[in-house]
């Protein structure tokens, strides 16, 4: 049965053991704020760091042919309770279908019994909780006075980390550089038109010298200029998540304060970490710690001005989690979604 959801629900309890709610793009834009998902993924980092989540690695499945990879993600959190699986696909041949790279779904589960509550957009939630874990870094991590962002990345998580930087920091000026100066330029027009930000395309060199710098690209190789990072930059690295791929410099890691979402994930997929590893550029044992630990005040954050921070992420399950928990719960208070049942 697929209906949608409005008059004649049925009650909250019945709700949840019987029916599953579809959650398209559409209804996620319409529910999650990014500042709620934003406090919402710092207490789950919190979560994390302080051992209330059960997170096994994600596992990979490559085609044959070696033309894209299926990913796996479930996770558990004890609280808030929230219990369930991404299937994220990266194919990098779909740009030249017009596809997206990566594509993802999400399926919530219930946490007392394990019944399906929703299956939703998993690339929506996806971007939301990624630029909202910069965000949180950025937030804890970077100069309160910090007014410059640099964007390397035109795309979805390009657009989302602006959003979400400006909601943490005085963000006034925007410096963007993609794949082409078409791109780059076409982004700051659509920055400057959606948040009123003074944006413009740039150089490598001069998004690298922003206060603070994101890097959201499939760049396999780096794209931050190490020379040109400022004194006192903050630096968001999101878009590698393979062991052999990276976006930045092994001299900029080597001379930073290096912080990851979590240290199973970086030091088994983090190129960014693991290539200057092996070039003896770096020591993993030198990451100051996970995020969820400077939350919890357990790790010390930024100490000091001229400090070049960097938080490191090739993606957590737990912040899937806890963002689809939100959509869900927001779902449920605003009648939004499609109504499905398996029997």
């Amino acid at each position: 049965m697929v209906g949608s959801y409005g008059s004649g629900r049925p009650d909250r309890a019945t709700w949840r053991t019987a029916m599953t709610l579809l959650l398209s793009r559409e209804h996620l834009a319409a529910l999650l704020d990014l500042s709620d998902v934003i406090e919402t993924v710092q207490t789950a980092f919190a979560a994390y760091s302080s051992g209330r989540t059960v997170m096994p690695p994600r596992s990979h499945v490559a085609t044959p042919d070696g033309s894209g990879v299926l990913l796996a993600m479930p996770c558990a959190i004890v609280e808030p309770p929230a219990l369930g699986a991404k299937i994220v696909s990266v194919f990098r041949g779909n740009v030249a279908r017009g596809l997206p790279t990566v594509t993802s779904l999400y399926v919530l589960c219930d946490y007392a019994t394990g019944a399906p509550l929703a299956v939703m957009d998993g690339s929506f939630l996806t971007a939301a909780r990624t630029a909202a874990a910069s965000a949180v870094a950025t937030r804890w991590l970077a100069r309160a006075e910090a007014r410059t962002l640099g964007i390397f990345g035109t795309g979805v998580q390009a657009r989302f980390h602006v959003d979400a930087i400006r909601r943490v920091r005085p963000i006034e000026r925007v410096l963007v550089a993609g794949t082409s100066h078409e791109k780059a330029a076409g982004f700051a027009q659509w920055v400057g038109e959606t948040f009123g930000l003074s944006a413009e395309a740039a150089t490598a060199a001069q998004v690298s010298s922003a206060d603070v710098v994101c890097t959201c690209t499939t760049s396999p190789v780096p794209v931050v200029i190490d020379e040109a990072v400022q004194p006192g930059a903050h630096v968001n690295a999101i878009g590698a998540f393979t062991p052999q791929t990276r976006e930045l410099p092994g001299e900029l890691v080597a001379r930073a304060s290096v912080y990851v979402d979590t240290r199973a994930g970086a030091f088994a997929e983090a190129g960014d970490l693991l290539i200057p590893a092996a070039e003896g550029r770096f020591a993993l044992e030198s990451v100051k710690g996970e995020l969820g630990e400077v939350v919890l005040g357990a790790v010390e954050g930024r100490r000091a001005a001229g400090e070049i921070t960097i938080y490191k992420s090739v993606g957590a399950a737990f912040l899937d989690a806890a963002a689809a928990r939100l959509a869900y719960e927001r779902a449920l208070a605003n009648g939004m979604g499609k109504a499905f049942t398996f029997r």
